[in-house]
């Protein structure tokens, strides 16, 4: 189900895709995409750097143990 509603998502952006170019506002797609691929590279490097938080905060108890 859940694999449908994707396929869903991704024709009905492609549609968009399309009408946009076709009014020759093909940058519309091209700003919204990357302000996604902006977002999800901000979340990844927030999950790694609070990964790597954690771990100095393990390293240092370990040492004064």
């Amino acid at each position: 189900m859940r694999r449908f509603f994707l396929f869903a998502a991704i024709m009905g952006i492609m549609t968009g895709m399309y009408y946009l170019y076709q009014k020759q506002l093909g940058a519309i797609p091209f700003l919204l995409l990357s302000i996604y691929f902006f977002v999800l590279a901000y979340s990844q490097l927030l999950k790694k750097t609070n990964q790597n938080d954690r771990e100095e905060k393990a390293n240092d108890n370990d040492k004064y143990s």
